[in-house]
C-alpha cells in the first residue's frame, strides 16, 4: 500500500508524537531548572522573597520566637528587669521575666513590622545571598561564612530588636557575636552543591534549545498535519504549565507535612508558597505560549467555528495595512505594560511574541482576503456611530447636571437659539417651538 506524498507514514507518525512527548517531559524538567535556579541564585528574587516572608503573620510569628529565645538566652533579662526594679521588688525579677516572655514575643512581632527592622532584614539577606551566590559559583572560597559554613546571620536583627525592646546598650553589647546564625549549606555540601549550580548554569540555555529545537523538527516531519501538530504542541505546553500548578501543591502538602511542629506548621506552608511563586510565574510563561498556539492554530483551521471567527473579524484584518498595524501595534503595547504574565516582562520572550504575533496577524489577514474578499470596515460608519454615542452621553450628562443644578446654570438664550436652529431645520413645526420657547422661558405652568 502506498503512501500519499502529503501524509506522513505510519513511523514518521510515530516519530512525531515521541519528539512532542519527549520534548514536553523536558520542557517540565526545564520549567522546573529555572525555577530552582533563578529562586536559588537570583539575588533580587531571593531579597523580594525574604521581603514577603517577613510580611507574612505566620512567618513573623515564627521569627519571634526564635528571636525572644536567642534573647533570652544571650541575655541576662531576670538581671535587666532587677536592675530597673525598685529595691524591695528586686526579688520578683525571675517571675516578672518568666511572665512577660509571652508579652515580649508579641512586641517583637510588631518590632519586625516596623521599617527599621525591615531595612535591616532586607541588606542582611541581601548580604547573605551574594556571598551565597559567589561561593557557590566558584567566585570566591568562603565570604560570609564560618569553617566553610554558608550561613545567614541574623544577629544584626536580634541586637537591633533587643534595643527597641529597652534592653541596656552594655546588654545588647555583651550579646555574642555567633547569636543568630543559621546554616544555609554545611561545608561537606558545598563542592557537591557548587558541581550542581555549574550543570544548571550549562542546562539553562541547552534546554532551552533542545526543547525549541524538537519540537520544531516534530512540526516539519507532520508533513500534512502539521497543523495539527503545532496544536498539539500549544496543548502539550498548557499541559506542562498545569502540571507545575500541580507540582507546587502537591510538594506544598509534602513540605507540611515533614514540619513536626504544629506551631511551625502555618510558618513553613507561608515559606514553601512564598518560595514557589517563581514556579508560577514560569508556569504561566509557558501557558501563555500554549494558548497562543493553541489559539492561532484554531483560527487558520477548516473548522465552522473557525471560520465564523474569520468572518466576523474580516472587516478588520482587511482594512488599511497602516490604519490596521497601528492599532495591532497600539494594542500590544497595552498588554505589555499590563505584563499579564512574566512572558511579556522579559526581553527576548517579548520579541518572540511580537515576531510570531505579527506572522500570524499577517498570515490571518491574507487568507482573510482570500476567503472574504467583501468585507469591508466602514469608517464613515464608525465614525458617525462613535459620533452618534458622544453625542448622547453629552446629552445625557448635561441633562444630569441640569437636573442637579436644579436647571438655573443653563442660560436660557442658548437654549432659545438651539431651538431656532431646530425649528429653521424643521425639525420642530410652529407650534411645537413655540410651546418649547414658553417652555425655557417659564410662560408654561402646566
Amino acid at each position: 500500500m502506498e503512501t500519499s506524498a502529503s501524509t506522513p507514514s505510519r513511523a514518521r507518525r510515530i516519530l512525531v508524537w515521541v519528539l512532542v512527548v519527549l520534548s514536553t517531559l523536558i520542557t517540565f524538567g526545564s520549567a522546573a531548572e529555572v525555577w530552582v535556579k533563578h529562586q536559588l541564585l537570583d539575588t533580587p528574587a531571593w531579597v523580594n522573597a525574604s521581603d514577603k516572608l517577613l510580611a507574612d503573620p505566620a512567618v513573623r510569628t515564627a521569627l519571634a520566637e526564635y528571636i525572644v529565645d536567642e534573647i533570652y538566652d544571650s541575655v541576662d533579662v531576670q538581671q535587666q528587669l532587677s536592675d530597673k526594679l525598685p529595691q524591695d521588688w528586686q526579688g520578683l525579677a525571675g517571675p516578672i521575666s518568666a511572665a512577660v516572655r509571652g508579652p515580649v514575643t508579641s512586641t517583637v512581632e510588631n518590632l519586625l513590622g516596623s521599617p527599621r527592622i525591615r531595612t535591616i532584614w532586607h541588606r542582611v539577606n541581601t548580604a547573605a545571598h551574594r556571598t551565597l551566590v559567589n561561593v557557590l559559583e566558584e567566585k570566591t572560597k568562603y565570604g560570609t561564612t564560618a569553617d566553610g559554613t554558608v550561613v545567614l546571620d541574623l544577629g544584626e536583627v536580634i541586637r537591633a530588636v533587643a534595643s527597641d525592646l529597652g534592653f541596656s546598650q552594655s546588654a545588647v553589647d555583651r550579646i555574642p557575636p555567633d547569636v543568630g546564625r543559621i546554616t544555609l549549606i554545611h561545608s561537606d555540601q558545598l563542592a557537591t552543591v557548587q558541581k550542581a549550580v555549574k550543570f544548571l548554569n550549562l542546562l539553562n540555555w541547552v534546554l532551552l534549545v533542545l526543547v525549541v529545537g524538537l519540537y520544531a523538527v516534530a512540526v516539519y516531519l507532520a508533513r500534512g498535519r502539521r497543523r495539527v501538530t503545532l496544536r498539539t504542541v500549544g496543548w502539550s505546553l498548557l499541559g506542562v504549565a498545569a502540571a507545575l500548578i500541580l507540582l507546587r501543591v502537591v510538594t506544598g502538602r509534602v513540605v507540611t507535612s515533614l514540619i513536626h511542629d504544629p506551631n511551625l506548621g502555618p510558618a513553613g506552608k507561608a515559606v514553601y508558597l512564598i518560595g514557589s511563586e517563581l514556579l508560577i510565574s514560569v508556569a504561566l510563561t509557558i501557558a501563555t505560549y500554549g494558548a497562543i498556539i493553541v489559539f492561532g492554530t484554531f483560527m487558520v483551521g477548516p473548522s465552522r467555528p473557525a471560520t465564523a471567527v474569520r468572518r466576523s473579524v474580516a472587516p478588520v484584518m482587511n482594512t488599511d495595512a497602516t490604519v490596521f498595524w497601528i492599532g495591532a501595534t497600539v494594542l500590544f503595547l497595552l498588554v505589555w505594560l499590563w505584563e499579564p504574565t512574566a512572558a511579556f516582562g522579559i526581553w527576548w520572550s517579548v520579541l518572540v511574541l511580537l515576531v510570531v504575533g505579527a506572522a500570524g496577524l499577517e498570515l490571518l489577514r491574507r487568507r482573510s482576503r482570500m476567503e472574504f474578499p467583501e468585507a469591508r470596515l466602514d469608517v464613515s460608519a464608525m465614525k458617525g456611530s462613535v459620533s452618534g454615542a458622544w453625542d448622547t452621553a453629552s446629552s445625557k450628562a448635561r441633562g444630569l447636571l441640569g437636573r442637579r443644578g436644579g436647571g438655573a446654570s443653563e442660560d436660557p438664550t442658548v437654549r432659545i437659539g438651539q431651538l431656532q436652529q431646530l425649528h429653521a431645520s424643521g425639525a420642530l413645526t410652529d407650534e411645537e417651538f413655540a410651546a418649547a420657547k414658553a417652555k425655557v422661558l417659564g410662560l408654561d405652568r402646566s
